[in-house]
């Protein structure tokens, strides 16, 4: 008779399931019959966009439910106490606004919009190769009062390139006066690998013969540069979390595996050092692409789980609000996102955002955008202009996106080549230029992770949670999703989380 009562009881719960169009395992199915606020405990799940019950998320919830009855400052998990150190302090963080395309920065949308943002690019990392011990750039006007043959070292803004017909790499410089040509002999290897790595739009200095007076012969090129600085440190042991291309709204999306990333974030794992790490977390950054969008690329539409934008972005901050509201978390748009796909990206606009209403701890913030944590300044860019610099300078590597992010950091600029395939809209303040040496460059847009150390900066590409497109399969492309970066600020060591 108690096998019966347990049956229909069950067969309720199944039922209410189906109802709710949630899926649920045999073993779930009995331990909801062991609850009797059920219905409440599945509402609950399905608010936290938990559509399969299991045993495992099920038992999180209800020993979640029932901590909360006894101790509600702390989370318990599995018999665990979790009382992370990063709720303890107060936050030591800011958005740089002057950096920040959120902030009133429009151009005229005239025609001098783009004089001025070539001007400024051009002032502001001229500047900084003039500036350089022992380089001693000069105006390319010097060329004039130069002797022939004599060696000298001018500085300009790369126009034009090309190959000429006896195959040597020419390359027209210009500045705000005069122009010349800078020639690298193709008998000369070094100097000619060097102008392979030379883009359009590039502010360089070039040395070399002087063998007339608007035509240079060279041996060495120079860009602007980070200065070689040991890494800096904070001071606090605190953590800093970075992910990227989420992609809500996609049927690639790795709901499942999110949804396990937010659960560790609010530290529900048995390990107990891991535990102390996750504690630890204080800041977290998402490099763009948020949901899938509509419309981004041909035939999209029927590879979308959610159709609709304002929905995917629902999600999106059904998501967000997981987050623990002790950390601070700053998020910027990619190309997928409800914001213009030309560079420098806005932040996303507040009415796709009314499902994070009050939660104070997220920050939508610009592409590129500059933060400060603990003392430590880092630069996010989501990284549409990287597929532009692959295109101009060979040798790189789609597998290994932190190398090309190194490359737009000795060029300390983010704009590739205005013209090519990703746009660039002229602001009153060029964005794209990296006016601050930063301690860390997070990005995204790869779908891959990566990370090196570059002249004191930490260069961190934060993969994805969504799985390998049709897109990466023709070009054969193969991305590392699931994977968050953890990055201690007291020592700036770097680890990874697997969630796949």
């Amino acid at each position: 008779m108690q096998e019966q009562t347990v049956a229909v009881s069950m067969k309720e719960i199944a039922d209410y399931c189906s109802e709710k169009s949630v899926l649920v395992s045999p073993q779930a199915l009995g331990l909801l019959a062991e609850q009797k606020d059920y219905r409440k405990i599945i509402d609950e799940l399905i608010q936290e966009n938990v559509f399969v019950l299991n045993e495992g998320n099920l038992k999180e919830k209800i020993l979640k439910k029932k901590a909360a009855l006894f101790e509600p400052t702390n989370v318990v998990v599995r018999g665990f106490s979790f009382r992370p150190l990063a709720s303890e302090v107060e936050p030591r963080c800011r958005v740089l606004q002057e950096l920040d395309m959120s902030a009133p920065n429009r151009g005229s949308g005239k025609v001098t919009d783009f004089l001025e943002m070539f001007r400024d690019k051009f002032e502001f990392l001229s500047g900084l190769l003039k500036k350089r011990p022992n380089l001693e750039a000069k105006p390319i006007q010097r060329l004039l009062r130069t002797t022939k043959n004599n060696e000298i070292t001018v500085c300009g803004i790369v126009s034009k390139k090309w190959v000429s017909k006896k195959g040597h790499a020419v390359i027209e410089l210009e500045d705000t006066e005069t122009r010349c040509l800078a020639l690298f002999m193709k008998n000369d290897r070094a100097s000619f690998e060097l102008s392979r790595g030379v883009c359009l739009d590039d502010v360089i200095a070039v040395k070399g013969k002087k063998i007339s007076d608007d035509m240079i012969v060279c041996t060495e090129v120079h860009w602007p540069d980070l200065p070689i600085t040991p890494p800096r440190t904070s001071e606090r042991d605190l953590n800093l979390l970075a992910t990227s291309d989420i992609h809500v709204g996609s049927k690639l999306f790795l709901e499942k595996e999110f949804q396990a990333f937010l659960s560790w974030l609010s530290g529900k794992t048995q390990n107990d050092r891991e535990r102390e790490e996750i504690g630890k977390i204080k800041y977290l950054v998402i490099c763009g692409d948020n949901v899938d969008g509509i419309g981004v690329y041909p035939d999209q539409y029927d590879e979308l789980e959610i159709k609709d934008i304002f929905e995917q972005y629902d999600v999106l901050c059904n998501y967000l609000k997981q987050i623990p509201e002790y950390i601070e978390t700053f998020v910027i748009p990619g190309q997928h996102d409800a914001v213009r796909r030309a560079d420098p990206q806005p932040g996303v606009p507040k009415k796709f955002l009314k499902g994070i209403d009050g939660c104070k701890n997220i920050h939508f913030v610009g592409s590129p955008s500059w933060i400060e944590t603990e003392g430590l300044k880092a630069m996010l860019y989501h990284g549409a202009s990287l597929h532009d610099l692959y295109a101009s300078v060979p040798g790189l590597d789609y597998a290994k996106p932190e190398e090309g992010m190194a490359i737009l950091l000795k060029r300390r600029d983010l704009m590739v080549s205005y013209g090519a395939k990703q746009p660039y809209v002229p602001e009153k303040k060029d964005l794209m230029v990296i006016r601050h040496e930063p301690d860390f460059y997070f990005g995204g847009d790869m779908h891959r992770n990566g990370y090196l150390q570059y002249r004191g900066c930490s260069v961190i590409n934060a993969g994805t949670w969504q799985s390998r497109t049709a897109f990466q399969v023709q070009q054969g492309q193969i991305p590392t999703p699931g994977i968050a970066v953890q990055v201690s600020l007291n020592t700036r060591k770097i680890s990874e989380k697997r969630f796949v």
